[in-house]
């Protein structure tokens, strides 16, 4: 039996408090789960602060012309007035608990984090963090002051603990990992026309499958997987036009399992069939899609 996962987009917002000036303060926070469509672009960046953590599954992160995959465990922060650019993984969806809020008082606590690009983290083994998450999500603000001075504090508690226990993540791979990520590109693009797994590619540069998976990311912007496929759709391109053999002989060269998956990623690649591409480009007549 099939079940439908369901999407999960929680949001709420938080009216300005009545009378103080909080050190920090909500202005509004939620949960997302399961959005294979959360993608976001801000240019200017927002007013406030902007914390996401990952619970599960993953997404991505640009900085400048970096991507940087973020999984369960760790996190990011934005400054105010930073450009924002992230979104959800198509396939793997992230988990994300998320709160914008103001820090007028928080200058010496937070460093400068965010202030300039987004400060990528792990929280990974910061106890009680997803605790005070899950307190604020459930939070029914009560009359006056009460409610405001209680979401300042769990606001103050949650960014404390993140800021003197979190680990912050390098986004560049180091020198020594670029140089083998791209031995190990040019070595997948060379050997792409066989049937390659993520440990055969992630051995070329001498790291595990997960470590090489994001470090891979980092630098050429696509996972191993859609790299190797990039590969062999270039590779298909070529003999499309310049031969007349068969759409089911081209996908077996190239390296794909069967026709139908080659036909399928390559309209997805390129916006048409195989067979269309050739057509367009002028080569050969009368092929069959066997």
């Amino acid at each position: 039996m099939l079940f439908e996962v369901r999407s999960l987009r929680i949001n709420h917002f938080v009216p300005d408090p009545r009378f103080e000036r909080f050190l920090c303060y909500p202005e509004s926070f939620g949960h997302y789960a399961n959005e294979t469509e959360h993608y976001e672009n801000r240019p200017n960046g927002l007013t406030t602060y902007n914390w996401h953590i990952v619970r599960a599954g993953k997404g991505y992160v640009r900085i400048g012309e970096k991507t940087v995959e973020l999984n369960s465990g760790t996190g990011f922060l934005y400054g105010p007035g930073v450009p924002q650019q992230y979104y959800a993984d198509s396939f793997e969806p992230w988990d994300i608990r998320w709160i914008h809020f103001t820090a007028r008082g928080l200058g010496t606590l937070l460093q400068g984090r965010g202030d300039r690009e987004p400060w990528l983290f792990s929280w990974e083994g910061v106890e009680g963090l997803d605790q005070l998450w899950s307190e604020l999500l459930d939070f029914r603000m009560p009359p006056m002051q009460e409610g405001a001075a209680r979401l300042s504090a769990i606001t103050y508690e949650m960014i404390a603990l993140i800021v003197q226990h979190a680990e912050t993540i390098e986004g560049n791979p180091k020198p020594g990992m670029r140089d083998r990520l791209t031995v190990a590109a040019e070595w997948i693009r060379s050997h792409c026309h066989e049937p390659l797994t993520l440990e055969q590619m992630s051995s070329q540069a001498s790291c595990s499958p997960s470590h090489f998976s994001r470090q891979f990311h980092s630098l050429i912007g696509k996972t191993p997987i859609e790299y190797l496929t990039e590969c062999r759709i270039l590779q298909s391109k070529n003999l499309l036009v310049s031969t007349s053999m068969t759409i089911k002989n081209i996908a077996e060269l190239v390296g794909f399992a069967n026709s139908t998956y080659f036909i399928q990623r390559f309209r997805k690649s390129e916006g048409m069939t195989p067979e269309q591409f050739r057509i367009l480009r002028g080569a050969g007549n009368n092929q069959q899609i066997n």
